[in-house]
Protein backbone atom coordinates (compact mmCIF):
# COMPACT_ATOMS: atom_id res chain seq x y z
CA UNK A 1 0.00 0.00 0.00
CA UNK A 2 1.18 3.24 -0.94
CA UNK A 3 0.58 7.06 0.49
CA UNK A 4 0.51 10.39 -0.72
CA UNK A 5 0.47 13.26 2.22
CA UNK A 6 -0.46 17.10 0.92
CA UNK A 7 -0.05 19.58 3.24
CA UNK A 8 -1.77 22.63 1.79
CA UNK A 9 -1.15 26.33 3.21
CA UNK A 10 -4.23 28.13 1.47
CA UNK A 11 -4.57 32.04 1.35
CA UNK A 12 -7.59 32.31 3.82
CA UNK A 13 -9.99 30.04 5.02
CA UNK A 14 -12.73 30.85 2.38
CA UNK A 15 -10.18 29.16 -0.59
CA UNK A 16 -9.39 26.36 1.88
CA UNK A 17 -13.29 25.67 1.99
CA UNK A 18 -14.00 26.33 -1.67
CA UNK A 19 -10.85 23.66 -2.57
CA UNK A 20 -11.77 21.13 0.15
CA UNK A 21 -15.48 20.53 -1.43
CA UNK A 22 -14.19 20.37 -4.59
CA UNK A 23 -11.72 17.81 -3.91
CA UNK A 24 -14.03 15.76 -1.97
CA UNK A 25 -16.85 15.53 -4.63
CA UNK A 26 -14.09 15.05 -7.78
CA UNK A 27 -11.24 13.47 -6.63
CA UNK A 28 -11.64 11.58 -3.60
CA UNK A 29 -11.95 8.20 -3.80
CA UNK A 30 -11.58 7.83 -7.85
CA UNK A 31 -8.15 6.34 -9.79
CA UNK A 32 -8.06 3.85 -7.74
CA UNK A 33 -7.02 5.53 -4.57
CA UNK A 34 -8.58 3.42 -1.84
CA UNK A 35 -8.91 5.68 1.51
CA UNK A 36 -8.90 9.63 1.88
CA UNK A 37 -8.86 11.37 5.09
CA UNK A 38 -8.15 15.09 5.98
CA UNK A 39 -6.83 16.98 9.16
CA UNK A 40 -7.45 20.46 9.56
CA UNK A 41 -4.17 21.95 11.19
CA UNK A 42 -5.57 25.33 10.94
CA UNK A 43 -8.28 27.92 9.80
CA UNK A 44 -6.22 27.99 6.24
CA UNK A 45 -3.86 24.69 6.43
CA UNK A 46 -4.58 20.95 5.54
CA UNK A 47 -3.28 18.10 5.20
CA UNK A 48 -4.41 15.26 2.80
CA UNK A 49 -3.66 11.65 2.97
CA UNK A 50 -5.03 9.54 -0.06
CA UNK A 51 -3.94 5.97 -0.09
CA UNK A 52 -3.73 3.49 -3.22
CA UNK A 53 -2.72 -0.79 -3.13
CA UNK A 54 0.63 0.57 -5.39
CA UNK A 55 2.70 2.56 -6.32
CA UNK A 56 1.82 2.32 -9.88
CA UNK A 57 -1.89 3.31 -9.17
CA UNK A 58 -0.56 6.46 -6.77
CA UNK A 59 1.78 7.20 -9.84
CA UNK A 60 -0.99 7.32 -12.59
CA UNK A 61 -3.64 9.30 -9.55
CA UNK A 62 -0.54 11.85 -9.55
CA UNK A 63 -0.34 12.55 -13.53
CA UNK A 64 -4.06 12.80 -12.98
CA UNK A 65 -4.45 15.75 -10.61
CA UNK A 66 -1.46 17.65 -11.67
CA UNK A 67 -3.42 19.93 -13.63
CA UNK A 68 -5.99 21.01 -10.61
CA UNK A 69 -2.76 21.00 -8.52
CA UNK A 70 -0.66 23.54 -10.50
CA UNK A 71 -4.29 25.76 -10.55
CA UNK A 72 -4.78 25.40 -6.76
CA UNK A 73 -0.70 26.97 -6.89
CA UNK A 74 -1.70 29.20 -9.53
CA UNK A 75 -4.36 30.75 -6.75
CA UNK A 76 -1.58 31.34 -4.12
CA UNK A 77 -1.42 28.30 -2.56
CA UNK A 78 1.14 26.17 -0.79
CA UNK A 79 1.49 22.30 -1.61
CA UNK A 80 3.88 19.89 -0.14
CA UNK A 81 3.61 16.79 -1.01
CA UNK A 82 5.40 13.43 0.14
CA UNK A 83 4.67 9.75 -0.98
CA UNK A 84 6.16 6.19 -0.06
CA UNK A 85 4.78 2.84 0.82
CA UNK A 86 3.23 2.32 3.74
CA UNK A 87 4.32 -0.31 6.57
CA UNK A 88 3.31 -0.90 10.56
CA UNK A 89 -0.59 -0.01 9.30
CA UNK A 90 -2.74 -0.66 12.82
CA UNK A 91 -6.06 -0.63 13.74
CA UNK A 92 -7.11 -1.20 17.37
CA UNK A 93 -8.55 -4.23 17.74
CA UNK A 94 -12.30 -2.83 18.82
CA UNK A 95 -12.60 -0.59 15.50
CA UNK A 96 -14.56 -1.81 12.81
CA UNK A 97 -15.42 -0.14 9.67
CA UNK A 98 -18.34 0.99 10.25
CA UNK A 99 -16.68 3.20 13.19
CA UNK A 100 -13.94 4.44 10.70
CA UNK A 101 -16.54 5.52 7.79
CA UNK A 102 -18.44 7.37 10.34
CA UNK A 103 -15.88 9.22 12.16
CA UNK A 104 -15.20 6.45 14.79
CA UNK A 105 -18.31 7.35 16.12
CA UNK A 106 -19.69 4.40 18.63
CA UNK A 107 -23.32 4.74 17.71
Amino acid sequence: MWVRTIKITFKNEFMKNSIESYMESKVDLTNGMIMSYRVNISANVVLVNHFFPNETTLKEFTAMVAPIREQIIGMGAKVELHEGEVWGFKVAGDVTLNMLANGMSTE
